[in-house]
């Protein structure tokens, strides 16, 4: 079971390849999944070899999941653009893990 956040930085590379929020490219990232398998839809680039059909069944789940990233992002971005800047890939999914995670204990 993948969870939104374990994609983190596919939606930062959206962002940055469409020049759009981190908010608007995990949309982006949500439509590529809702759309794989149809080339007459949209399909947003950067964010490599992303196996969009393969998580379409998680697609409910992971779209509940996208306030609680897109808070994560606010709170967090500074930290995750530096960790990504030093290519610290992993440590910011689990900066956005232990973000999200901690969001959910809130609720």
């Amino acid at each position: 079971m993948k969870h939104l956040y374990e994609y983190i930085n596919e939606i930062m590379d959206i962002a940055e390849v469409n020049q759009v929020e981190p908010q608007n490219a995990k949309d982006m990232f949500l439509a590529n999944i809702r759309n794989a398998g149809d080339p007459t839809l949209p399909h947003y680039r950067g964010a490599g070899d992303v196996d969009y059909a393969a998580l379409a069944e998680d697609l409910p789940r992971l779209t509940n999941e996208g306030a609680a990233l897109t808070q994560a992002l606010f709170d967090h971005y500074k930290a995750l653009v530096e960790l990504r800047r030093a290519g610290r890939y992993a440590e910011a999914v689990e900066l956005m893990r232990g973000a999200v995670e901690a969001a959910e204990g809130d609720e």
